[in-house]
Parts: C-alpha cells; structure tokens; sequence
C-alpha cells in the first residue's frame, strides 16, 4: 500500500466508525460507571423479551464516541481495550475527579515517557480498559 487511506470509493463501498462492544455484567453499576460517572448519555436499550430477567444491550455515547453494552455477556466473556480520542484531556480528568462517585480518581499519564501527559487510563467495572487520549500535536483537534 502507498500510505493512503483507500474510502472504498469508486469501488462502491466506504467504511463507516466501528462501535466497540463491551461486556456488561450489571446493568446499574454499568449506569452508574458510563452515565453518572464519565458522563455518557443513553441512546437506545434494546431486551429480547419485554422483562427485566431479560438482558439489557444498550448504546451510550458522548460527542462522536459511540459504545454499545452487552448484557448477554457473562464472566467468559473477553474484555477488550477501546481509545476515546477527547480534547480537554485535562478538564475531562478534574471533571472526573470532582464527581463524589466511588470509582477511582483517574489521573492524565505520560504513557510513552515522552514528557507528554496524553492518556487517562481507566478500568470499568466489568474489566474493559478504556484510554481517554489527547491527539499526539498541540495543535491537533478530534474529529
């Protein structure tokens, strides 16, 4: 490949942003953590059956980040790493630290010891490893 970044253009096709899954093992620890926590809203809960036995899939999203929750998973179930590119890393941290949750106080790192404090690293109740991150130049904005 040459570097470029192919759309699928001209071929028919062109690739939309993935939605990471993630494990969901109770459905009010997972509110608290992703609503009342880091502030993501709920767009949508799809159960199979209209009960409450029954397992809660739902998307949350905030800006242009979207994840979607699986009830269906249990214990076996692998967990995964998912990057939230955010701008006003720090801001988004102190908002964080300011909230009387008790999840643990996250801290902006310099993961690469580059002298640059890029990366919020923070684990969900369920085992996933979320990295809010700042893009690499100063300058540089999310999309």
């Amino acid at each position: 490949m040459n570097g470029a970044k192919s759309e699928g253009v001209g071929a028919g096709y062109r690739f939309g942003s993935s939605i990471p899954v993630l494990r969901m093992l109770d459905e009010a620890l997972a509110r608290s953590f992703y609503v009342d926590f880091l502030g993501f809203e709920v767009d949508w809960e799809h159960r199979f059956r209209d009960d409450a036995q029954s397992p809660l899939y739902m998307q949350v999203s905030q800006g242009a980040s979207v994840l979607h929750l699986n009830g269906h998973a249990d214990s076996d179930s692998p967990v995964c790493e998912v990057r939230i590119p955010v701008d006003g890393l720090q801001a988004y941290c102190e908002s964080l630290s300011a909230k009387a949750i008790s999840f643990p106080s996250p801290e902006v790192v310099d993961p690469r010891y580059e002298g640059r404090k890029t990366d919020i690293n923070v684990l969900d109740p369920f085992g996933n490893h979320l990295v809010f991150w700042s893009p690499s130049e100063p300058d540089s904005q999310v999309e």
